[in-house]
């Protein structure tokens, strides 16, 4: 939370998706970060607003980061989807971001965010979804049993190009910075996602700064 906070990110939340009519302890089960009000997440349970929820009803269409605000054309037919969100603004969550992740094992993990008023420029957003991917990926090896994670041996190269990815450098100003080709920039970055079990490039810094092979 203390990276987010300065952005007014006072919740958050990730699960994997429950049966729309799953009890309270099914939703319970699905969660893997809970930084959610507690009197909220229980209302939420027990009124089965589940089933309503316009934002989880856009990250299964689809899986790309959008705000909060952006859910108007979801909710203005549907009063119940409306009724969600005018009661989460009770616990402060009035401002938000939110977006979906593919995990290894192909399960999607829904992530949201948000506060009283939060600062969601593009920046913000692609920090928030680094955050989540890292908390997320944290969150499922601490539900797995405690087994080591095998070595990953990184090349120099891979390893700078990665490092310079964390920097929010796409492939040709990695390939400047290094003084190769843009195709010799991707090529190592491709090398780090299969290493590192990847499937994009952000997934991938977070797992290497899990794992302490970039700072």
């Amino acid at each position: 939370m203390r990276y987010v906070t300065p952005f007014g990110v006072e919740h958050m939340v990730a699960s994997t998706i429950p049966r729309p009519q799953s009890s309270r302890k099914e939703q319970l089960g699905h969660l893997l970060l809970n930084r959610w009000p507690e009197e909220w997440a229980n209302r939420y349970a027990s009124r089965g607003y589940l089933a309503y929820d316009a934002t989880i009803r856009r990250l299964i269409s689809s899986p790309e980061p959008f705000r909060w605000n952006e859910l108007g054309p979801l909710v203005q037919d549907n009063p119940n989807a409306r009724r969600v969100l005018a009661e989460a603004t009770e616990f402060n969550l009035k401002e938000g971001f939110a977006l979906s992740l593919r995990t290894l094992d192909k399960q999607t993990v829904l992530f949201s965010a948000g506060g009283r008023h939060t600062e969601m420029s593009s920046d913000t957003q692609g920090m928030l979804t680094l955050v989540a991917t890292y908390a997320i990926g944290r969150a499922i090896s601490l539900k797995q049993e405690n087994v080591p994670d095998a070595p990953i041996i990184l090349s120099a190269r891979e390893r700078e190009a990665l490092q310079w990815a964390a920097e929010g450098k796409n492939d040709w100003e990695i390939g400047e910075v290094m003084s190769i080709s843009e195709h010799g920039a991707d090529k190592h970055m491709r090398s780090v996602r299969a290493k590192l079990g990847a499937i994009n490039r952000t997934q991938a810094v977070a797992e290497a700064i899990r794992r302490g092979l970039i700072a």
